[in-house]
């Protein structure tokens, strides 16, 4: 047996002034008399009323202080223990959020839900059925209305705790499909860290509580921002634990350590850290907490900066205002112009990212990124394609709509005076042709890569079309790829990650923190929803020739949850508007509160019976006994 509330005991001193009222007696006034042979009655009467005598049998007292007792221990809330009843249809929800890891329940808290569900699997009756839900990010149902006992020993045995919160709203939903009508039953295994928005469910709700303390430190933020006095880095440390922390702080970049401080953290606060020393062309920042706390999921956590997304071009042009405009427009773009004249070969300039001909061409092809635009070719040309001299049948018959480098672009309305016949090398990629031959493909080389435009801008009015800018984007993020494929939002473990793939790439490989590969291919907006380990994840992009297209990409997975850092057990859950009081394995407390609280109102009821009995009996007796003497005062 037990005591939900054992402060109300001290109820119990309120026996002392019941026994002083019986201990105490009024004093009568002193008479004088002649004789005492006739007051032996009165004597005695003034012996039993001496102040603090000894306390002589009392039913009256005994019967106050029996119902004190009775209401003290009613006001102690006493419970007893028993099995948890199981109904016909049961269906349980087992928390697999982060917090379940918590090692403050040998050997851990997870490990620990799981032994209370082999025990009432034990204990099921053979016309009882259970469904097991794993509530993680995203629940999953592990048995589904089953009395076989092997089945539900499998399943738990399959359970495994995630790494990020649990999406107990769709867990809801998803069990008030499954109570059904009838005696159904729902019970939920976790430490509490529950929201309190939960919908009422059509069944009984139980819950049982898991986890015996709150010793954790984490980190709760961490990003990478550019300020004008150089990158700096932001980090929010928070102690959950009832005891001030000091902590050492390890910081890392590119796996390297530059950096290490301690830090004092108040009891139930946090702090926050602004790290402004970070190292040169840094890619990936790690900090990590070197405490020995319950929980260890949260100590580490990362952060990426991303590399310098400005890009240098040289443009060599006569003069072409379109053109220009266009590209100084984009950004991220450091423009540099230079008139062709006396400049034999592109080697004589280096250093830039593309390198952009309009109208003029070099016997000597650049190493580089390259964009041709109206290349009078000669007719020997090998390594851009072979000139053929002039053409006018400029129709198109021919344009690759589903190709990246024309999303968006609407071609049927621009008209082309003339361009230049030339036959594109082995392994380009005709985008746009006409009947007398291409006006637009682009080649992969391994010194570069390759877009060629085979008309003058101004032999027609593209340039006039909103056509032109879009391709001009297109064909620069093409050219000139950023690596950033990934969306800049901060990402949890469970989370869906929205990539944006380079133009021309044909799939995604992204390598997971323990190594492991996933290959998406490249559409439009390809999701990635394997993020349920913390780290930093890699992501490549593959061309159509098998080679990457662009720098490697890196993002970042974090817990940052402090719903689930706080590994404080929950003695209560809110479900609807009902609170439902949690239980220890398994067991119920049975509290039987009121039959104590019933007794005392009967033997208040008895005391009150026998007081006015005596009293009435005193009364009676008085009025019938006759006086044989007048006491009176002697002078």
């Amino acid at each position: 047996m037990g005591l939900l509330f054992p402060l109300a005991l001290t109820c119990a001193v309120l026996s002392i002034p019941i026994i002083v009222m019986y201990m105490l007696r009024l004093r009568r006034q002193d008479v004088l008399v002649s004789s005492t042979l006739l007051w032996q009655r009165l004597v005695r009467d003034r012996q039993a009323n001496v102040p603090w005598q000894r306390i002589r049998p009392n039913l009256l007292l005994l019967l106050q202080l029996l119902a004190l007792a009775l209401l003290t221990l009613a006001l102690a809330r006493p419970f007893v223990t028993a099995h948890m009843p199981v109904s016909d249809n049961l269906v349980i929800l087992l928390d697999a959020s982060a917090s379940m890891q918590a090692t403050d329940v040998v050997p851990s808290r997870f490990e620990a839900a799981r032994r209370i569900m082999r025990d009432l699997v034990s204990t099921l009756e053979s016309d009882h059925t259970v469904t097991i839900i794993s509530v993680g990010f995203r629940p999953e149902v592990l048995a589904s209305a089953t009395g076989d006992r092997s089945l539900l020993r499998r399943a738990i045995d399959k359970a495994s705790p995630t790494n990020g919160p649990a999406n107990w709203q769709a867990a809801f939903a998803l069990a008030a499909g499954l109570v059904g009508i009838g005696n159904a039953q729902v019970l939920i295994i976790s430490d509490g860290a529950l929201p309190d928005t939960l919908p009422p469910i059509g069944a009984q709700v139980r819950f049982i509580s898991v986890g015996s303390g709150n010793d954790n430190r984490a980190i709760t933020a961490l990003a990478v921002r550019k300020s004008p006095s150089g990158t700096q880095a932001f980090l929010r440390i928070a102690n959950f634990d009832d005891e001030d922390a000091d902590l050492l702080v390890e910081l890392s970049a590119d796996n390297v350590l530059f950096d290490a401080r301690r830090v004092r953290i108040p009891a139930r606060s946090d702090i926050g850290l602004t790290i402004t020393d970070l190292p040169y062309n840094m890619r990936i920042l790690q900090a990590h907490l070197a405490a020995a706390d319950s929980l260890q999921l949260d100590n580490t956590a990362w952060a990426v900066h991303g590399a310098p997304s400005s890009k240098r071009v040289l443009l060599l042009s006569r003069g072409n205002l379109f053109l220009e405009r266009a590209l100084s427009t984009f950004p991220g773009i450091e423009l540099t112009r230079l008139a062709p004249d006396g400049l034999t070969s592109l080697d004589d300039v280096d250093g830039y990212d593309l390198y952009v001909c309009d109208g003029v061409f070099t016997d000597t092809l650049k190493a580089g990124n390259l964009w041709l635009i109206a290349p009078p070719l000669p007719p020997t040309g090998e390594r851009l394609g072979r000139g053929r001299g002039v053409f006018t049948n400029t129709t198109l018959i021919r344009i690759a709509l589903d190709d990246p480098l024309l999303r968006h672009v609407d071609l049927r309305d621009v008209h082309i005076l003339r361009a230049y016949a030339i036959e594109p090398p082995p392994g380009a990629h005709v985008l746009v042709e006409a009947e007398g031959g291409p006006l637009l493909y682009v080649v992969e080389r391994p010194e570069g890569r390759q877009a060629v435009l085979t008309f003058d801008l101004h032999d027609s009015d593209l340039p006039l079309q909103i056509a032109f800018p879009i391709l001009t984007a297109n064909l620069l993020n093409w050219l000139m790829p950023t690596g950033e494929a990934i969306m800049a939002k901060p990402a949890r473990p469970g989370d869906t990650i929205q990539l944006r793939p380079e133009i021309g790439a044909e799939k995604l490989i992204i390598t997971a923190p323990d190594g492991t590969q996933i290959t998406l291919p490249a559409s439009e907006s390809p999701l990635f929803a394997d993020t349920e380990l913390p780290g930093v994840y890699l992501v490549q992009q593959i061309g159509r020739s098998g080679n990457p297209i662009s720098p490697d990409t890196f993002f970042a997975v974090n817990l940052f949850d402090e719903s689930e850092s706080d590994i404080t057990p929950r003695a209560a859950i809110r479900v609807g508007q009902q609170e439902v009081s949690g239980t220890v394995q398994g067991e119920g407390r049975c509290e039987f509160w009121l039959w104590p609280a019933m007794l005392a109102l009967g033997v208040l009821i008895i005391e009150w019976w026998v007081y006015i009995g005596m009293s009435w009996s005193d009364i009676t007796g008085r009025m019938l006994r006759k006086p044989v003497v007048t006491i009176f005062r002697a002078d």
